[in-house]
């Protein structure tokens, strides 16, 4: 059976570093992996964040 797994990040400055060191320590080899590798665009931000951010 596989183990499927995605990993994620939000900024440039991070890494899934600690996601890998989480999967080797729970003894999950060879997985799967679905990953984002770049932050999401400003632009897919709620409106409701943007706005509260910007006042």
């Amino acid at each position: 059976m596989a183990n499927l797994v995605y990993k994620r990040f939000s900024t440039d400055q991070q890494s899934t570093a600690r996601q890998d060191f989480i999967l080797a320590e729970a003894g999950i080899e060879d997985p799967v992996v679905f990953e984002e590798t770049r932050a999401p665009p400003a632009a897919s931000t709620p409106s409701s964040v943007r706005s509260s951010a910007s006042r």
